[in-house]
């Protein structure tokens, strides 16, 4: 993992950063993701998967 940054976001916030990466896999064919995100499809998966059980863990429903 590279460098870390701590970010402060509200609830519905959070709720969007997570939503986005499992848009992003359903509208952007795979090979494009790389170009508009930086991120592999793996990686997203693994990003928003990550973001979900922290979100879980906080208590919020998506």
């Amino acid at each position: 993992m590279g460098d870390t940054i701590d970010v402060r976001l509200t609830a519905d916030e959070f709720r969007y950063v997570i939503s986005c990466g499992s848009a992003l896999l359903l509208n952007i064919p795979e090979g494009s993701l790389p170009t508009y995100t930086h991120f592999s499809k793996a990686q997203i998966i693994d990003f928003s998967a990550r973001m979900r059980e922290q979100f879980d863990q906080a208590g919020y429903d998506m």
